[in-house]
This record gives structure tokens, sequence and C-alpha cells, in this order.
């Protein structure tokens, strides 16, 4: 039997309807998940990616294999997720520093390439020192650097980042001139910190976690608005006498172009992991605070983000 060619067109359209129908979406993931996390092995970010993929691909019922993509505070690991395809398959990290690359005079990304999808942890930035060092507050560091600031080697992840941001913040506040240090994971300020390369380093707490814990690593102060319930008794830089106060934000995000069916399933299951024990035990395990902003507002909140950081990019470029 013989069929005209418009039968045939007709059983196309509807495959091709059927293929981006609900009932064809509710499948998705047919296959594993690949998540690109933007920093070293071991680092704070890393942590949470893994933890994330451990506990989504249960969610999902796939598996989630994570692979380090350092370099460039996340350009490396940003193009390679805007050179694959936009299915969903391919998540990529995202944090505060994500709005510094973003907000560069010549970069090559921008909020609207993406699609933010969770904010998942959040947490003030700090000033660590080791255990024999001089400095025992803010006010002892400060001082060092207002006189002799080409003696006090301070440092952190990545250059025109949200750590040196907060030293530049911390600058403006207390009046004094620093020269930053970069590098391409805290985990590796840490060990600059620990090796003697540095005198102090600016960090997330979870960074330093073990050797705060066990007395090799002390902190002098963090950006948090109020002193934080896993620090009592850190006192804050707002405490000390310098008011500034800011939090670093991890989260995913897909390409854009990424269908909404598959976004939505994405978002939906990272609500159901943060509503599982295992993610709240590694939520205080690792001392984070969550950030429960829907999709729509952390675009915007990104794009908002962006837009502040740029100023203090031009004013980098002034110095």
């Amino acid at each position: 039997m013989s069929f005209p060619v418009r039968w045939w067109g007709a059983c196309a359209l509807a495959g091709m309807l059927l293929a981006g129908s609900p009932a064809r979406a509710a499948e998705w993931p047919e296959r594993p998940l690949h998540f690109i996390t933007t920093s070293a092995a071991g680092s704070p970010l890393d942590t949470m990616m893994r933890a994330l993929g451990k506990e989504l691909g249960e969610v999902l019922g796939q598996t989630v294999v994570v692979d380090n993509r350092p370099g460039g505070t996340g350009a490396v690991g940003m193009n390679m997720a805007l050179n694959a395809s936009a299915d969903g398959y391919t998540v990529v990290s995202a944090t505060g520093s994500t709005s510094f690359l973003m907000a560069e005079k010549d970069s090559r990304f921008q909020p609207s390439d993406f699609v933010f999808l969770r904010a998942l942890q959040t947490e003030p930035s700090s000033v660590a020192v080791r255990k024999d060092s001089p400095y025992h507050s803010l006010k002892d560091l400060v001082e060092a650097l207002k006189r002799q600031p080409d003696k006090v080697n301070i440092g952190g992840y990545a250059t025109a980042g949200f750590h040196q941001y907060v030293l530049y913040r911390l600058e403006q506040k207390a009046g004094f001139k620093s020269t930053w240090i970069p590098y391409q994971g805290g985990n590796q300020a840490l060990l600059a910190l620990m090796g003697g390369h540095l005198h102090a380093a600016v960090i997330t707490p979870s960074t330093a976690m073990a050797q705060i814990r066990n007395g090799d690593v002390r902190l002098l102060g963090i950006s948090s608005e109020s002193r934080s319930e896993f620090f009592p008794d850190v006192p804050t830089f707002r405490e000390q006498g310098y008011d500034v106060v800011e939090t670093l934000w991890r989260g995913v995000m897909v390409t854009k172009g990424t269908p909404p069916a598959v976004t939505a399933r994405l978002v939906r299951g990272m609500e159901d992991v943060e509503k599982r024990p295992a993610w709240k035990t590694f939520m205080r395990e690792n001392m984070q605070d969550s950030m429960p902003l829907s999709q729509p507002d952390l675009q915007r909140f990104v794009a908002s983000e962006v837009a502040d950081r740029r100023q203090f990019l031009m004013s980098l470029q002034k110095k």
C-alpha cells in the first residue's frame, strides 16, 4: 500500500511534536549528566558540585559525572559548557566570581548567555592567618599594611574576583593600599598561607575548615552582616570598625536555549535535593547557608550583581 507524500509529512510533523511534548519532557534525563566544576579538586565549589551530583543523580535516576575545569576564573569551564549542546545534560558551576568574569570590559560571557538555575550555598569571605601570625585582629593587619604595605603579602582566589573585591572594600573603609596575589583556587591560597608565602589570605571559611578546627589557622574577621553561627567567636568586619558586608554564593547554570521543560525539571530536582537529610547534613558540616531564590529572581540578581561588579573593575583600571 502506498501513501501520499502529504501523509508522510503529517507523520513527520506529529513525530516532532511528540518529541517536544510534555510526555517526552517527563522522560528527561535519559542518559548521564555532565557537571563542569570551574575550580580545582578539593575546593568548596568542587565539594558542593560533587555532593549535588550525588544527590541530584539519585533524584533524577541518572549518573552525574563531575569534571574539574579550572582556569580563567571560570572561563575554561564556561566556554566548554557553551560549546556543548543546549539540552540540559551539561551543567556548569556558577558563583559570585562568575559575576566578576562577566563584568570584565571585554568579557566573552554575559548573564544572558546562561540560565542560572539555583543558588545552593552562600557564605562570607574571611581574613585568615596562621596560628603563629603576629596579627590577632583586623586592626593589627590593617596597621601593618598602613606602615609597610610592601612587607605584607595578602592574596586569595582569582584576579579581580570576589575575595579581591572584599579586600578592596576593606581598603576603602580602613584607608590602606595593598598588592593582591592571585591563586587558581582558595585551597591553593590556603597552601600558600600554610607554607609562609602569604601573611594573610582572603578566603571563604570553608576553605580552611580542617585547619581552623585544629588551630593551625586563625580567622581575624568575617564579612557577614552578623556573627556566623558556625564561627561565633570570630568578629565581623563591621564589629571591628570596617563596614564591609559581602557574601559569596555558589550554584549552577545551563546554556541559553536549553528547553524550558528541562530547566524546570532541573530546578525541581534541586529543590528536592535541598529537602533531603543528606544535603542538610552536608550543608551543616560545611558551614553553609542557603540562598532560596527562584530561577527568575536569581537571573535578575546575577544581572544586577554584574552591573555592580563592573564599577569595581573600572576602579581597578584607574589605579
